[in-house]
């Protein structure tokens, strides 16, 4: 008889049910590592391992009619092969999680409108899951920290997001006598300088600060309107007219505030999104540095320059007017890589370096994923652009011809930054106000404002782990911010 059924990847199935007698181990399976010595009885407890989970569940699917059923079959595959580990339920442990896969085949027992079977799902990730858990951390005595008690039976992987509020050079998580830390803390005769000075932080919500550009700019003309979407981004209101062979559309310039001289070392941060899902669409959403006189130093994009197929690339010229050294111009690993786009695109210039980054955030995240980096330096200063100051911004979104524009062309944010040059006894900040951090001990990745900065960790420092039990997590410095730490009790 049946016995309920479970939920899997979010997706319950109303014509699955498990069958009775169905069982699930107590704990996850270990194993001991002895070493077994000559004339000693018994042996050394070395190591436990805790190896794979299996569950093996047996059930039952109801159809109308064989031809049914054989459907049924096929969304039960459609719906339980997965690539990566989904979220499993059953309806007797409604407040557990496992994390798991199909392993194997279904055998199905057809017998009329019944099938009888067993499905064998398998957890990487061995230990079950409770709710996530949401602490706030607080400042108590001088120090930003979180006290609570970890329920589950194991330690457990968290995830900690700081938004920054003071600029530092350094960040402490402590839990006990364990640490992790980025930069490192500097003494009182330390000189701490922004060696990156940020001179524009615009989430693109006001396009009184910004100067509609009439006529050609770079390659493309300008023409049309731009709005802001939604309170968050810029976006066309109209893309104007152009020839058959012409790219066209609005574009803004802004002048960059500044007060020290001419910016000769400076980086250039841009959040976008870009999707051109028709395969006749075709668009563009651009980013350009300009000099005092509107010529264009430095031009980034993403593109989709055909006109039969949904193909999105990354774009990076120097100079693109004259001498137009192409740097990039790249799909990614695979035709699709950058398709339906939302993630940022950099640029950097010191001395005679150019660096490039473009990346795609994870699903549902601002944190990178797809990426590449390109790099050239004008030893010869073969490029006039090379040496040319920075005086404005320039960001458009543009379509080709006569084609339908891309479904979705957003700038969302642009920061820009003046790069300062240090003397030999300062140290420079590496988090400046605003900047969003997130370590995630289960990737093992560090983040800012969504880009891997791993290269600030210290070597000898470890991911935060929340112990099994009573945990004292602290930040320091306890100024930096804001900061909230996010985990799920594990069960053995």
């Amino acid at each position: 008889m049946p016995s309920g059924s479970f939920s899997f990847n979010g997706i319950r199935k109303d014509y699955i049910f498990i069958l009775m007698g169905f069982n699930r181990p107590a704990w996850s399976p270990i194993e001991r590592d002895i070493l077994k010595l000559p004339s000693k009885p018994g042996g050394y407890l070395l190591q436990t391992n805790t190896n794979v989970r299996t569950i093996e569940v047996p059930v039952i699917i109801k159809a109308g009619s064989q031809g049914e059923m054989q459907q049924k079959k096929e969304d039960l595959a459609d719906w339980l092969v997965t690539d990566q580990p989904c979220e499993l339920i059953f309806d007797d442990e409604p407040n557990r999680t496992y994390m798991a896969v199909i392993d194997g085949g279904a055998d199905i027992d057809e017998l009329i409108f019944r099938g009888k079977g067993k499905i064998t799902f398998v957890c990487p990730m061995p230990y079950k899951l409770g709710a996530v858990q949401t602490k706030v951390m607080s400042v108590q005595n001088q120090e930003l920290k979180a006290t609570f008690e970890n329920k589950g039976t194991v330690e457990t992987k968290p995830v900690i997001d700081i938004k920054v509020a003071n600029p530092s050079p350094f960040l402490d998580v402590w839990n006990d006598d364990e640490y992790f830390r980025l930069g490192y803390p500097t003494g009182v005769k330390t000189r701490v300088v922004k060696q990156n000075d940020r001179l524009i932080w615009d989430e693109m919500t006001n396009l009184a600060i910004w100067e509609s550009i009439t006529g050609q700019i770079g390659s493309y003309k300008s023409s049309g309107t731009m709005k802001v979407w939604q309170g968050y981004a810029f976006t066309p209101e109209s893309y104007g007219t152009g020839t058959d062979v012409e790219w066209h559309g609005p574009f803004m310039k802004r002048t960059i505030p500044n007060t020290g001289g001419v910016i000769q070392d400076f980086k250039l941060d841009v959040q976008m999104t870009f999707q051109s899902e028709h395969w006749n669409r075709m668009g563009k959403t651009v980013v350009m540095l300009l000099d005092a006189n509107d010529n264009v130093i430095v031009e980034l994009a993403m593109a989709d320059e055909y006109m039969s197929h949904e193909m999105t690339t990354a774009q990076a010229i120097i100079d693109p007017r004259s001498s137009r050294k192409w740097i990039a111009d790249e799909m990614g690993m695979y035709s699709d890589t950058f398709n339906d786009f939302r993630g940022h695109v950099s640029v950097a210039r010191r001395g005679k370096e150019w660096s490039f980054y473009f990346a795609k955030y994870r699903k549902n995240t601002e944190i990178d994923d797809a990426s590449f980096v390109r790099e050239w330096r004008d030893e010869s200063d073969s490029n006039p652009m090379t040496a040319r100051p920075v005086a404005k911004i320039a960001v458009g979104c543009i379509a080709y011809g006569k084609n339908p524009p891309a479904d979705i062309a957003f700038i969302e944010d642009v920061k820009f930054w003046k790069i300062n040059t240090l003397t030999i006894d300062e140290t420079p900040y590496i988090f400046d106000i605003g900047d969003k951090i997130q370590i995630d001990t289960e990737r093992s990745l560090v983040t800012i404002n969504g880009t891997n900065a791993i290269g600030l960790k210290d070597i000898f420092s470890r991911f935060p782990i929340v112990k099994r039990g009573d945990n004292n997590i602290i930040v320091r410095p306890y100024n930096i911010g804001t900061a909230t730490l996010t985990y799920r009790e594990r069960y053995k």
